[in-house]
């Protein structure tokens, strides 16, 4: 039982698809009223605020940095389904499920990545989307991030694993810091 939930929670999440490294755009189609609150310009823009909110030590804008309940539930949950199809629907229950592992999960992630990485400086060598990009009806999402972190300490870099990336309409937040 607990498989198949997780099983449909993959698959009703639908972030997660094979793929390259890299950190071209594909064309954006995504109906101009969506948008993500405070996002990024770009990718590189994001992960330096990643990175400086790791070096800071500053839990609040490493959360700020994900997307919020509304930009979830209103954008991502919905419209992670293929292009041309129709939005999927969910109700109040499911909504609140799904919205409470994920959340649930980014923080622990969170304050684990904090606890690893925080206060050291860091400087992001690679970047590889383990997953591919896939391009969604409401969005484009760079699945499951590799990053190649040099501390500056003189040791072999080391390779972080966190979540996915969403962008809409030039705006990119992580969806999650969970990885799978």
């Amino acid at each position: 039982m607990r498989s198949f939930t997780w099983a449909l929670i993959a698959g009703l999440l639908a972030i997660s698809v094979s793929g390259a490294s890299t950190r071209e755009t594909p064309s954006s189609n995504t109906p101009s009223a969506y948008h993500l609150a405070d996002g990024e310009s770009s990718i590189d823009g994001l992960l330096e605020k990643f990175r400086h909110a790791l070096e800071a030590k500053d839990k609040q804008l490493l959360r700020e940095l994900r997307v919020t309940r509304a930009e979830y539930l209103d954008i991502i949950m919905p419209g992670s389904v293929d292009e041309g199809q129709p939005r999927a629907t969910y109700d109040a229950t499911a909504k609140n499920y799904f919205w409470g592992i994920l959340n649930g999960k980014s923080i622990y992630v969170e304050a684990n990545l904090l606890s690893s990485y925080g206060g050291k400086p860091l400087k992001v060598t690679a970047v590889e989307y383990r997953k591919g990009i896939k391009r969604y009806r409401d969005y484009t999402a760079y699945k499951q991030l590799m990053l190649t972190i040099d501390d500056g300490s003189g040791q072999p870099p080391e390779e972080m694993k966190i979540g996915s990336i969403a962008e809409i309409n030039g705006q990119y937040k992580f969806i999650s810091y969970v990885r799978d």
